[in-house]
């Protein structure tokens, strides 16, 4: 038998054991937040036998849902905060890009940057003044036009609401940044240089300020109605929306931007919530979905052994770290952190998702040259240094520990029950606690309340080093799911301050080095491996996916 048969059999035997046993120190599992996670899961267990009736399709494909040209998303996470300016992860991006309009977009993979509400982005030379022309045909779903006084509306918006995609600007913008020079042109002078400013553009969702206003309830700016609604002039309306479990769109007929490309515009986008990934794999085969994610590894395998199905096989740039609250509990406790990145396993964890992925060399994914590292001391599995370190900290006779994951996500349970065995062995208890999505935000927005060890995988939202290193350790985003450690360090702030206002990449390099050997010295957290893609979809889709944004709805549809 291979270590990876021997690893899957120590997983199912410690199932078993939770199964079958009452609770000791070996083999405990708990599951915290259980009545939360019970009415997401019996909403998505209902919403997979509503759809089990046959669907329409051309004979030889796939084709989901009645109507054939409707693209249907299975997903194990929530659409929970739609709003524009303080909604940010992936889900939330699907329908933000739904109903919204951006400055620029990305397209494909790789990646490029393209015109969509801007047609032309220029910056000077120190990257301080950058000009933004509009395109004048682009108008919101209530006819009005998309002008420079909407766009400056939204860019302060952003920074007075300070969340979501706000940590990209908040630093480099202020209020009176993005100034009017006529109808169709803003300049925005820079609070500081920062080179990659056109890269971010795409994360502005424009709404329309007078659908806002007209929504505000005691000055919150519209932002209760609009987690739920939309104001925004994209390609797309809000047909129906039922948390937990689906969020349904349809196509705006008036919509302005004219597409490009083979494929006839979409007639309705679904966001369908399926947690199991052998739902969704029985989902993609019956028709009911045309695009799954998160994804087993022996699912993918199934599915790509089918004509009918694409899998997405490209290096990701999406790494996946167990977050360490670097506040509260045993894990604020340096050696404690030492201990439980040596107790890990991660050539097992490599193994549990079939190989679909790297091991991590530090802070930065692999795949992001030239600035990640491959010479840090990066902690390896190893249970004799994780004695040691447990033995020199001040909980050398053991703790409890909780580890939360994402309600349905197959591998990271698999990496807390890998992980589970080796804590036992150092008299450290694991409890493992599946939450849905908003919970687990929720749990991190304050070091009291976030867990010890938290399971995050954390996407691009452009290809810079300032991307993944700003918002999950800057002192600033204390309170944001990607900084979930809670990690201050004044030394390593400036560090990053420095680096995202230089324009000298070598300069920048430097820093970004340093600032890398800061974080694994400190052990600020597990970094465990980067992902290969793990979605699939159905072979006639065209335009599906890009690297940065997960995809664009304006311009995915059905071929031939």
């Amino acid at each position: 038998m291979s270590r990876a048969d021997l690893t899957a059999q120590r997983m199912a035997d410690l199932r078993q054991a939770m199964r079958t046993h009452s609770m000791d120190r070996r083999t405990f599992m708990t599951v915290a937040a259980a009545a939360a996670a019970t009415a997401g899961l019996s909403q998505g267990v209902a919403a997979v036998a509503a759809a089990a009736a046959p669907a329409t399709r051309r004979p030889g494909l796939v084709r989901a849902q009645a109507s054939a040209n409707t693209f249907v998303y299975g997903s194990g996470q929530d659409i929970s905060n739609l709003d524009p300016h303080t909604g940010h992860d992936y889900s939330i991006t699907w329908g933000q890009r739904a109903v919204y309009d951006s400055l620029l977009r990305y397209q494909g993979n790789p990646p490029e940057l393209q015109p969509l509400l801007a047609t032309e982005v220029t910056g000077n030379d120190d990257a301080t003044e950058w000009t933004i022309l509009l395109d004048e045909r682009a108008t919101f779903h209530d006819g009005s036009t998309v002008d420079a006084e909407a766009v400056k509306y939204n860019f302060d918006r952003m920074l007075r609401k300070n969340l979501g995609v706000a940590w990209m600007f908040s630093t480099i913008m202020d209020e009176e940044s993005a100034q009017i020079v006529d109808p169709q042109t803003l300049q925005v002078t820079l609070l500081e240089p920062f080179a990659p400013f056109d890269a971010i553009l795409p994360w502005l969702f424009v709404a329309n300020p007078a659908v806002v206003q007209a929504n505000e309830i005691d000055g919150d700016e519209g932002e209760a109605w609009l987690q739920s609604h939309e104001a925004g002039g994209g390609p797309f309306t809000i047909a129906a929306w039922e948390i937990g479990s689906v969020y349904e769109f349809t196509r705006y007929p008036d919509y302005w931007w004219t597409g490009e490309g083979d494929t006839a515009p979409l007639d309705g986008f679904v966001w369908r919530i399926i947690r199991e990934s052998s739902t969704k794999r029985i989902a993609m085969e019956t028709g009911e979905l045309t695009y799954g994610d998160t994804f087993t590894p022996e699912d993918i395998e199934a599915l790509r052994a089918d004509p009918r199905f694409v899998a997405n096989d490209a290096p990701s740039l999406t790494p996946f770290a167990i977050k360490l609250n670097n506040q509260a509990g045993p894990t604020a406790d340096l050696n404690v952190r030492k201990a439980l990145a040596h107790a890990f396993d991660y050539d097992a964890a490599i193994e549990a998702v079939s190989g679909r992925g790297t091991v991590m060399e530090g802070p930065l994914a692999t795949a992001l040259e030239p600035w990640h590292r491959a010479d840090l001391p990066v902690l390896r599995f190893d249970m004799d240094a994780a004695r040691a370190a447990l033995a020199a900290s001040d909980y050398a006779d053991g703790f409890a520990l909780e580890y939360v994951y994402v309600t349905g996500l197959t591998a990271e349970e698999n990496f807390g029950l890998i992980w589970l065995e080796r804590l036992a062995e150092l008299g450290i208890t694991l409890t493992i606690s599946p939450l849905v999505w908003p919970d687990m935000v929720a749990r991190a927005s304050s070091a009291e309340t976030a867990p010890n060890a938290m399971a995050v995988y954390s996407g691009t939202d452009y290809v810079d080093p300032d991307n993944f290193l700003w918002q999950a350790y800057h002192s600033s985003q204390a309170g944001f799911w990607a900084a979930a450690s809670h990690y201050q360090n004044p030394e390593l702030d400036q560090m990053l301050e420095d680096a995202r206002a230089s324009t000298d990449e070598a300069q920048r390099k430097d820093l970004y080095d340093a600032a890398q050997s800061k974080l694994v010295e400190d052990a600020v957290e597990i970094w465990v491996y980067t992902e290969i893609e793990n979605d699939v979809w159905v072979a006639e889709l065209g335009n599906p996916y890009d690297t940065i944004m997960g995809g664009d709805v304006r311009n995915i549809g059905f071929q031939g």
